[in-house]
């Protein structure tokens, strides 16, 4: 390795320390937040007012999902282009976007409007003026925040996930206030909405400052005559908001689902473990979001076999880092929901915490979704997760219909596990990893190192007595466990390396 390519990988690997500590840091503190804001909101809003305010948060996320369509087009065509060097390229792809976000502003706002004053019957009984206030504030939260989002998807693309972790940060702190004083000031439902409604807000607001300060020369305007860049923008954008939406619908939907069936008091207990599940997830997603707009660099570059080792080793740690996880929620999910909602939560609560989390373990398929996305194949992606997400839809409110709100979870595990497990394969494929390779590296390995936390998991929820002290117990194993085993297939010796030259900053 010649003195600049060390140089090279040294200042790459401490951009993605940087990054993924940084994503880290956002989702742990989002995860703190949910694990203490939800239990809370749950006891002082009651039921009723928590059913509703999980509907118009399912509504909000519905929201952000457009975001996602065009943000994801505007990450990978920077990436590509900055790796070209195509400055008018990318300026043109990003003031096409605030074009777009501005208009999807429009719409959210519109639809919050007549969701707020046509479909107050989906509220409970008592908090359908507090819906209809709430889902006000919220569009006008989403007219801002939508044209800001071009500015966050920009970053992602220039690889700086540190800063939209700091505006998410920021987003997640205000919202957890507001929603505190909110609820002690008496204003309910409605006040925390207008919570929400005001970070995100205001941490859209944030993107637009880091952005400037990132690139001053970047105009941050919308372009409104046609280009080929806002073509090029609204085709691959259109493929990547239908699986972006798709992945929505399997994971968020059912709350809606069951709002409508069952009544909005009955969704509570899904939207609860639903907070849990997304918590799990955290543990990964920052690390699995960075492979997209370094896999379209890398591929713009023709660096393929390094696209392939990406993918295997996030998909390894991945499931490393879920799995043993998952198993400890779903192994003592009555003790989880004791300690964490108390003696309120719907018995059936506990049941759907342990389905949830043996679904989560099907997020090992996310990386390859990402290189999929990286390398230009977003359409395959779309078909997929538009089949996955329309069987869950289907499952579930049959399910619903006929045995209630646990129908749902069961329909997204059906779901899931019928149709996540396909894009491994046909990721293989696309960068030409051989798919047995792969799937020994990536999948049976950190299988097969968490079977012995998992085993003792298992005998200590046979021989304690149900309690914290259980639950308690579980975790350490399920920690300690499979990191000695992680340490030993790691070395001593490497692991010391590694924490040397992270200590040392990676010079």
């Amino acid at each position: 390795m010649t003195a600049a390519a060390g140089a090279g990988r040294r200042t790459e690997g401490s951009a993605v320390a940087r990054n993924a500590g940084a994503s880290y840091g956002e989702r742990a503190l989002l995860m703190v937040s949910a694990l203490l804001l939800t239990p809370y909101l749950f006891r002082g809003l009651g039921v009723d007012g928590f059913g509703t305010w999980s509907l118009m948060f399912t509504v909000a996320t519905v929201f952000t999902v457009l975001e996602l369509g065009v943000s994801v087009g505007v990450t990978k065509f920077v990436a590509d282009y900055r790796a070209l060097r195509l400055d008018p390229e990318r300026d043109a792809v990003v003031g096409a976007a605030v074009t777009l976000m501005a208009l999807f502003g429009i719409g959210a706002l519109a639809l919050s409007l007549a969701l707020g004053f046509f479909a107050t019957g989906l509220a409970a009984d008592t908090e359908q003026d507090a819906f209809r206030t709430g889902m006000i504030a919220l569009g006008v939260g989403m007219l801002i925040r939508f044209p800001c989002v071009a500015y966050s998807a920009t970053l992602q693309g220039y690889q700086r996930y540190d800063l939209t972790s700091g505006a998410l940060a920021a987003t997640t702190l205000v919202f957890a206030a507001g929603a505190v004083v909110a609820v002690e000031s008496g204003h309910g439902v409605a006040g925390v909405a207008i919570a929400y409604a005001v970070s995100l807000a205001g941490g859209g607001l944030l993107f637009a400052a880091m952005l400037r300060r990132l690139a001053p020369d970047l105009p941050l305007g919308p372009r409104l005559q046609r280009s080929d860049g806002r073509a090029a923008l609204l085709k691959f954008g259109s493929f990547a908001l239908l699986a972006d939406s798709m992945v929505f619908v399997g994971q968020r939907m059912d709350v809606v689902v069951v709002a409508v069936l069952r009544g909005a008091a009955a969704a509570a207990p899904l939207a609860a473990a639903s907070k849990l599940q997304s918590g799990l997830q955290a543990l990964t997603l920052p690390f699995i979001a960075l492979l997209m707009p370094m896999t379209a660099e890398l591929w713009s570059r023709q660096q393929e076999a390094e696209v392939a080792r990406r993918m295997t080793l996030a998909t390894r740690v991945t499931v490393q880092l879920s799995l043993p996880i998952a198993a400890w929620l779903a192994l003592f999910s009555v003790d989880v929901v004791a300690l964490w909602l108390g003696p309120t939560a719907p018995p059936v609560t506990a049941t759907i915490v342990s389905v949830l989390a043996v679904q989560t373990l099907f997020i090992a398929s996310t990386p390859a979704e990402k290189v999929l996305v990286g390398v230009g194949r977003v359409r395959t992606i779309a078909w997929l997760n538009t089949a996955e997400g329309v069987t869950n839809i289907a499952i579930s409110i049959v399910l619903v219909a006929t045995t209630g709100v646990l129908g749902a979870a069961i329909g997204s595990l059906i779901a899931s596990a019928a149709l996540g497990p396909l894009k491994l394969p046909v990721a293989c494929r696309a960068v030409h990893r051989p798919t047995p390779r792969f799937l020994r590296d990536a999948i049976g390995v950190p299988i097969a190192s968490s079977a012995p936390a998992v085993l003792a998991m298992v005998a200590l929820l046979l021989v304690l007595d149900p309690g914290t002290p259980r639950l308690l117990a579980g975790l350490v194993v399920a920690i300690v466990l499979s990191g000695v085993v992680a340490l030993r297939q790691i070395g001593m010796a490497r692991a010391l390396a590694i924490l040397r030259r992270s200590r040392s900053g990676d010079r």
